[in-house]
Parts: C-alpha cells; sequence; structure tokens
C-alpha cells in the first residue's frame, strides 16, 4: 500500500481509516490488533508534523521524545516526565532506572563520535561531489532478537541529499499507528530537518515504510473520536532558522533538563525565537502541574509564532475548567449559605 499525504494529519487519518476496515488480524504480547502490511506513506510537508486535534495533539509529548533522543539518554526518568506509562510501554520493571531499547544511546550516545554525527560528517565529506547513499543510521540490532520485550521498532533511518534537498527514509519493522506513528514522524521529520540545516540544504520528502502497520483493539475508540474531530486546517511549524543549529540544540536540551528539574533556564539573547518558542511549549507542561493559569497565559503571549496558540489554548481552556471545578463550593440540598452565616 502506498499512501501520498501533505501533512501528519492528512497521513494518520487516511491510514486509521483503512485500519478499522482491514480484515486482516494480528495477536501480539500487546493485544490483537488489525493489520496492514507492506505500507510506504510520503509526506509532503515534513514540517507539518504534529496533529492540530485535541485527540491526538501531543506536542509536548513528542518534543520532550526528541530532546530525550538528542541527550542520547536511556534513562527512564526523563521520559516518564513526558509519557507516563513509557515503562509500561516498554515492560520495564518498577525498580529499572533505564531501558535497553532507547534510541537515544543508539543515535545519539557518544556525542560528536555517535552514529548520527558520523552519518552527517559522511554527508558533509561527500557533498558536492557526489550523491551519497552511505548515510545510513541502524537502530534495530541483531541482539535485540534476545532481549524481549523492549525492542526497537525502527530498523533504519536513510538520508539522501539530492540538489538542494535532504530526503528521508524511516523503515520500522512495526508500528502503532495510533500512537508510535505520530511521534515517530515528529521525531524522524525533526532530524531531518535538522540535519538539512546542518548541511545548508532544504527539507525534502519523508518517507516511513512499516512492515506491520497496526491499530490495537484497545485503541479503536480513541481512533475512531480522532476521526470524528474532523480534518483539521494542516498548518506547518515554522521553518528551522538558517546556520548551523547545534549551539541551540545544547541550548534547548540544557532549558529542557532545567524545566524539568525546576532549575531558571540559562537566558541567551544568540538563541533564536524559533528555539526559545520549543523552550516556551516545554514550559507549559510545568505550568499546567503547577497550575498556573496566569504563567499560560504570559507564555502564549510570549510565543515568536503563532503555530502553537491553538495548542496552548486547549491546555488553557482545560486548566481554566479544572480550576473552576476545584473552587465550586458545595451546597447541601436545603441550606440557604447565606441565611446560615448570617445566623452564625
Amino acid at each position: 500500500m502506498f499512501l501520498k499525504a501533505q501533512t501528519l494529519d492528512d497521513a494518520l487519518a487516511t491510514l486509521i481509516s483503512r485500519l478499522l476496515k482491514s480484515g486482516l488480524r494480528t495477536v501480539s504480547g500487546k493485544g490483537p490488533a488489525r493489520e496492514l502490511s507492506g505500507v510506504l506513506v510520503e509526506i509532503a510537508d515534513p514540517r507539518a508534523r504534529f496533529s492540530r486535534t485535541e485527540g491526538r495533539g501531543m506536542l509536548i509529548a513528542f518534543l520532550g521524545e526528541v530532546c530525550w533522543y538528542l541527550s542520547g539518554s536511556d534513562h527512564l526518568e526523563p521520559i516518564e516526565y513526558y509519557i507516563k506509562e513509557y515503562r509500561k510501554y516498554v515492560d520495564a520493571s518498577r525498580k529499572a532506572i533505564r531501558t535497553r531499547g532507547a534510541y537515544g544511546p543508539r543515535l545519539f550516545g557518544g556525542g560528536d563520535k555517535s552514529q548520527m554525527m558520523a552519518l552527517l560528517a559522511t554527508m558533509r565529506a561527500k557533498q558536492g561531489r557526489s550523491d551519497t547513499r552511505q548515510a545510513v543510521a541502524q537502530i534495530f540490532d541483531r541482539s535485540d532478537l534476545h532481549r524481549g520485550k523492549d525492542i526497537p521498532c525502527t530498523t533504519s533511518l536513510q538520508f539522501l541529499p539530492r540538489g538542494r534537498k535532504l530526503d528521508l527514509i524511516a523503515t520500522m519493522r512495526s508500528n502503532d499507528v495510533y500512537r508510535g506513528f505520530p511521534s515517530d514522524v515528529f521525531a524522524f521529520t525533526f532530524f531531518q530537518e535538522l540535519f538539512a540545516r546542518s548541511l545548508g540544504l532544504e527539507v525534502g520528502s519523508y518517507r516511513h515504510f512499516v512492515g506491520s502497520l497496526h491499530l490495537y483493539d484497545c485503541d479503536e475508540g480513541p481512533a475512531r473520536a480522532y476521526l470524528g474531530e474532523g480534518l483539521p486546517w494542516g498548518e506547518s511549524m515554522p521553518a528551522m532558522p538558517l546556520g548551523d543549529p547545534w549551539q541551540s540544540v545544547r541550548w534547548l536540551l540544557d532549558a529542557e533538563a532545567s524545566l524539568r528539574t525546576n532549575v531558571p533556564i540559562r537566558s541567551d539573547a544568540e538563541i533564536d525565537g524559533y528555539w526559545q518558542d520549543l523552550a516556551r511549549v516545554l514550559t507549559v507542561k510545568r505550568l499546567v502541574v503547577a497550575k498556573d493559569l496566569r504563567g499560560l497565559v504570559r507564555v502564549k503571549k510570549e510565543m515568536v509564532s503563532p503555530v502553537y496558540n491553538a495548542f496552548i489554548r486547549v491546555k488553557e481552556r482545560s486548566l481554566e475548567s479544572e480550576i473552576t471545578t476545584k473552587n465550586r463550593q458545595p451546597i447541601l440540598p436545603g441550606l440557604d449559605t447565606a441565611k446560615g452565616r448570617q445566623g452564625q
């Protein structure tokens, strides 16, 4: 099956619709599911990487996961801050501190000597001389066959600099369409743009090939609710600033760790508003937890790009409703509270 879509939401809605009609069934350790096999999805606008719906608009979690990958960490605490049930998804014990299947060490572990930095160096070395076919990052390893349930779903990422654009092909052995597909598209297209900027190229097409694309029975209700919201108007994230992005990436990772550990963010006037907006998106998480409605309104006003406003408004409305419900005083039937106070 081949699907060409403009945005993540376009692709997600079509894939869910087709899976709901699929008669092909599969059963795994995570439960029964509907399946499509050999699926290739091409997303024309890789910057339209997060859902505009309330049901799948998980921008904070996806961005937090990207930071976790970029940090090269396999510790559970940073990702559990954004995805509470992550430990359950990877079948980690209560005492586990790390997860063996984490993408961070496989992609960015070792800093400048990491696999991703090596393939970036390969593309730079051959830039202008040949169209390299060697810029491949391997995630799935043969040793994973003996590791139980914590096995990476992604097998490889292949970057293809062609002309003045950088294309990316992600190959998946398995993908849960409702939960895994949106987060993978977000992360991998972010890396695509990050490397495109590193090479002075524009973002090309994104292709996502899946051996087994599936929708678990337990997610059919939420998936139908997602379709019921209607296909939102597509809007892309702003273009990443031109020039070498790695100083800004390091600043963002420091900001993320500061927000997660309740430490003031290190200010830097040289950091472009694009990156500061990403830190503000992550700030929303802390403000919601603290029930700081004024802070949430302030962050929305500080945003350089209006792209994130609708997402923040959803959080704002939810927090307003929560605070209103909490502050509402219960009144006992038949009790006139005004008279009761007067008689005291």
